[in-house]
C-alpha cells in the first residue's frame, strides 16, 4: 500500500469553522486526513500546504507563513514516532524506511513571498519544497483563475529563483493566461498539484487538453483533485468520476505524469474518497476497471516519487 498525495489543506484547517480553535491539525479524527487513520504498513508521502488566503499580503503574509511553518514543525516533533519532515529525496526515503509518513511542506499562494525575492530562500530554509503560485485572485507573482491578469516581472523572477532553489513550481489555481506565459520562461518541469481535466468537467480550475499535452511533453506532474465540483459538473464527484478523469488523462499520454492531489480538508469530497484510507482503494479500483497494475501504482505513488526524486531540492 503506497500513497503520494501532492496537496492537502489539513495544516491550515483551523482557518475555517467549526475548527478555529484547533492547534493540532495533523491528527484530528474529524478531518479528512489524520495520522491515526493511516493503516499500518502504508508507505505514505504527504505534501502539507500552508494556504495563504488572497487577502493576506505583505508583512501580514510573512507573519502568517511563519506561524503556519512553526505549527508544521511543532506537530512533526509532537508526532515524531509517526512522521518526519522531509526536505530532500534522502529524507523521504529514510522516513519511509522507518515506517513513518514522509511529510513535505508546501505553500498554496505566492503571497507568502510578500513580493521579496530573497524570501524564496527563506521559504526553502523553512522546508518548503513546492509552491502554488497563486490562489484564486491576483498576488505579487501572477493571477489566479478568478482574474485575467498575467505574470508580473517579479513573478518571472520568483519562478527562476524557485527553480534555482529547488522549490517545485505549482500551477494549480493559475489562470490560463498565466499558464501560457509560464511556458515561455519555465526552465524546469512544473506540477499542477491538484487539478483535473477540463474536457471531463468544465470547471476553469481544471486543465484544458492543450495544457495537459504540454505538461506530458515537459514531463510535469498532475495531481488528481478529489473536490466534487472539479470531478463532475453535477457535483457528485464520486470515485467513478475520478476514473473518468484518469481515462482522459491516459488518452492524452499522461501515464507517467499523473498522480494524486486530494485537496483533503480544503474542499467538499464524496464519501467514496473522503479519508486518507480511502485513497488506498484507488489503485485497486483502477486495476479492477482495466487500468494496468503498473499504471495504477504509478498514479498512486510512483510518478510523484520519481518527479520529487529528480526535482525536489
Amino acid at each position: 500500500m503506497a500513497i503520494f498525495d501532492l496537496h492537502c489543506d489539513t495544516l491550515t484547517r483551523n482557518l475555517y469553522p467549526p475548527f478555529e480553535a484547533e492547534t493540532n491539525t495533523l491528527d484530528n479524527p474529524n478531518f479528512h486526513l489524520a495520522l491515526s487513520k493511516v493503516p499500518a504498513g502504508t508507505k505514505w508521502v504527504q505534501c502539507f500546504a500552508i494556504f495563504v488566503p488572497d487577502q493576506v499580503r505583505g508583512q501580514e503574509a510573512i507573519a502568517f507563513f511563519d506561524r503556519c511553518a512553526g505549527s508544521f514543525h511543532r506537530q512533526v516533533e509532537l508526532h515524531k514516532d509517526r512522521m518526519a519532515a522531509c526536505g530532500s529525496p534522502a529524507d523521504m526515503a529514510a522516513a519511509l524506511d522507518a515506517g513513518k509518513c514522509a511529510a513535505v511542506l508546501t505553500v498554496e499562494g505566492g503571497a507568502a513571498l510578500a513580493g521579496r525575492l530573497e524570501r524564496v530562500e527563506t521559504l526553502h530554509h523553512a522546508g518548503v519544497r513546492m509552491m502554488t503560485l497563486t490562489w484564486n485572485g491576483p498576488n505579487e507573482l501572477a493571477s489566479g483563475h478568478d482574474t485575467a491578469g498575467g505574470f508580473t516581472p517579479f513573478g518571472r523572477e520568483a519562478v527562476a529563483e524557485m527553480e534555482r532553489q529547488g522549490i517545485i513550481v505549482d500551477v494549480s489555481h493559475l489562470n490560463d493566461r498565466g499558464f501560457e506565459e509560464l511556458l515561455s520562461f519555465a526552465r524546469k518541469p512544473f506540477a499542477a498539484s491538484h487539478s483535473n481535466a477540463r474536457a471531463v468537467c468544465g470547471h476553469r480550475r481544471n486543465l484544458p487538453d492543450e495544457f495537459i499535452r504540454e505538461m506530458v511533453h515537459r514531463e510535469g506532474l498532475i495531481g488528481l483533485n478529489y473536490a466534487k465540483p472539479f470531478l463532475s459538473e453535477d457535483g457528485r464527484g464520486s470515485l467513478d468520476d475520478l476514473y473518468r478523469h484518469v481515462c482522459h488523462f491516459l488518452e492524452l499520454g499522461a501515464e507517467r505524469c499523473l498522480a494524486l492531489g486530494s485537496d483533503y480538508d480544503g474542499t467538499d469530497i464524496h464519501p467514496d474518497l473522503d479519508s486518507v484510507e480511502k485513497s488506498l482503494h484507488i489503485c485497486s479500483y483502477l486495476v479492477n476497471h482495466g487500468i494496468s497494475a503498473q499504471t495504477a501504482e504509478d498514479i498512486s505513488f510512483g510518478n510523484a516519487w520519481r518527479f520529487f526524486q529528480k526535482w525536489m531540492g
